[in-house]
């Protein structure tokens, strides 16, 4: 997970926002199987407008797991944060959305705790609240993070399942496919490959020595 820095809402969607919310939520109310689906503004899905914006935001990586590119298999979607329908009013609040490949999609039974990172989120660094296992390419709780930090990062771990769904291979194999580029061509080559908060910290310790 990278940290980010959200853009403002856009005006159209901050002035229906609210009633788009409130009238899922009526919806959700009357029929608990009500299946969400996103308006339309101007004629066009408030998804397909609002890729694009959220995408700028992670500069097209997922905004969890960090891959990218998002084609094939782990194409983009729009995650709720606050999944939808335990919070049915925030479907369409801006802060509640963010881009998302389909594996960090899936949440178990809409999985959520309030300790959930969010790459957005003033003060989120990687280093504070994680650590890379080179050995087998998971992620872990930062041993040195204070309590809560630990618990932040354990139960995001746990609920974006980022150590399943072969992302510690795949940090392992991009790691490895960094370390054997040249030394110019590392750092042009961070933005467009997947997990860059570890190729940055292997950047930081290969210019350190």
């Amino acid at each position: 997970m990278m940290p980010c820095e959200r853009p403002a809402c856009p005006d159209w969607l901050a002035e229906h926002c609210a009633d788009w919310g409130a009238e899922y939520a009526a919806s959700l109310a009357e029929n608990p199987k009500y299946e969400f689906a996103w308006k339309k503004w101007q004629g066009e899905r408030v998804n397909i407008r609002l890729l694009p914006l959220l995408s700028g935001m992670t500069e097209g990586h997922c905004a969890y797991c960090d891959w990218f590119p998002m084609d094939t298999g782990t194409d983009p979607t729009i995650d709720h944060f606050r999944p939808k329908k335990r919070y049915p009013r925030e479907a369409y609040v801006w802060e509640n959305l963010y881009l998302c490949c389909r594996h960090c999609q899936e949440k178990d039974n809409d999985g959520f705790d309030e300790a959930l990172l969010r790459p957005d989120e003033l003060g989120y660094q990687y280093e504070r609240f994680f650590i890379y296992n080179h050995a087998d390419g998971t992620l872990s709780p930062n041993p040195a993070a204070e309590d809560n930090d630990r618990e932040r990062a354990r139960v995001s771990i746990q609920l974006l399942k980022l150590n399943f769904r072969g992302r510690p291979a795949a940090r392992k194999r991009e790691l490895q496919r960094f370390r054997d580029l040249d030394r110019d061509a590392r750092r042009e080559w961070i933005p467009l490959s997947p997990f860059r908060y570890l190729l940055w910290e292997e950047l930081v310790l290969t210019e350190e020595m």
